[in-house]
């Protein structure tokens, strides 16, 4: 094989519409994936002004491009214009990448074009562009739920509570259990009720207020123990906490996050045994692989994926107080951060909080 034949091989192979054009505009040769493209030959494109692939609306605008570009020809990389479009032979367009590669010869210049065909990756940009609308209108339509909660929702609740409060206080002047008993069962309801809605307005707002900064996870720990001072000291727990990293997250979350773990490892003991607890994290390819490790009750293995779920309790409210969305706030932040969060657990033998955040410097 000569060099011609070698250099048209290599020519025709590549993934690209290759297309050699003259310091004039004019189109010199082109490669096979060109034709492919184009629906043209090579030699009916030799000869031919580019603009000839190229719609006819942009005409105008090119001759300028061009002329500027000829003046002063540097190499320019795909994606480097935005929406550029491709005409074929038939007429139909189709949404192109370019890159352009001055040639300097003896005494001229030559231009190489390599054009892509990006139409796929146009209809699933489309495609995204159109969910990320539809997550928004969702988005705005939780925001108004969330609003109708705090605000349409409490109120009547609240006066639910204080008046069978009254009640309560009345009845208690007049002896009369049965109506005390009857208000008991409202008064907790009712306050039960406050708590649900607190808890799923406060679900709601996980992530809407987002700053993504350099945290420091030992910090926010050592702030979060503090702030739970009086549950860990009234427990005697025990707790040891291994170098954490620093990483880019979104502050509050990370440090509702730690919160909720280290409360259900206070929470969740056995019988009377004192809390132990565990925190470390180690470096995994492109993520943090944390860990909260308690010696509480433990979970069964048909409850594993059940804690995730909001409102989802295990145990009855004399066992264990709380409204059961801790978890689900847990899941929800580190699916915010690009992670997983699992457990591995046996009952009556502790439980290992599992979650990833990956490593990197932007979100």
């Amino acid at each position: 094989m000569n060099r011609l034949e070698t250099f048209k091989a290599v020519f025709d192979s590549a993934p690209d519409g290759v297309i050699v054009v003259s310091h004039l505009g004019k189109i010199l040769l082109v490669n096979q994936q060109t034709e492919h493209l184009f629906g043209y030959k090579n030699e009916e494109l030799t000869g031919k002004g580019i603009e000839v692939l190229i719609p006819e609306r942009y005409h105008s605008k090119h001759i300028g491009y061009k002329a500027d570009y000829i003046s002063d020809p540097s190499p320019r990389k795909m994606g480097s214009k935005r929406e550029l479009w491709a005409k074929r032979k038939d007429g139909s367009e189709f949404a192109a990448e370019i890159s352009l590669s001055p040639v300097k010869l003896k005494d001229k210049t030559i231009i190489t074009a390599a054009v892509r065909d990006i139409t796929e990756r146009k209809k699933a940009e489309l495609e995204i562009a159109t969910q990320n609308r539809k997550l928004q209108i969702q988005y705005k339509e939780l925001e108004q739920f969330a609003y109708i909660a705090s605000h349409d929702l409490q109120e009547p609740l609240r006066t639910i509570v204080s008046f069978s409060e009254l009640l309560q206080s009345q009845c208690s002047e007049n002896n009369n259990e049965a109506a005390n008993t009857y208000i008991n069962f409202i008064t907790n309801s009712s306050k039960r009720m406050q708590e649900l809605i607190k808890g799923l307005l406060d679900y709601s707002r996980v992530g809407k207020h987002r700053e993504l900064r350099y945290v420091d996870c030992n910090s926010i720990v050592q702030e979060v123990i503090s702030d739970l001072g009086t549950a860990i000291q009234e427990s005697n727990a025990q707790i040891t906490i291994n170098p954490l990293p620093s990483l880019n997250a979104y502050s509050l979350e990370i440090r509702l996050l730690f919160q909720n773990l280290i409360s259900n490892a206070l929470k969740f003991r056995l019988n009377e045994n004192i809390p132990i607890i565990t925190i470390s994290a180690k470096a995994e390819k492109k993520y943090w692989h944390f860990t909260v490790q308690d010696n509480g009750i433990g979970i069964s293995k048909d409850d594993k994926e059940k804690i995730f779920i909001i409102f989802k309790r295990l145990h009855n409210r004399n066992e264990y107080e709380g409204i059961g969305i801790g978890l689900s706030h847990c899941k929800k932040i580190i699916e915010l951060h690009g992670g997983e969060i699992w457990v591995e657990s046996k009952l009556n033998e502790g439980s290992t909080f599992n979650f990833t955040i990956p490593n990197n410097k932007h979100l």
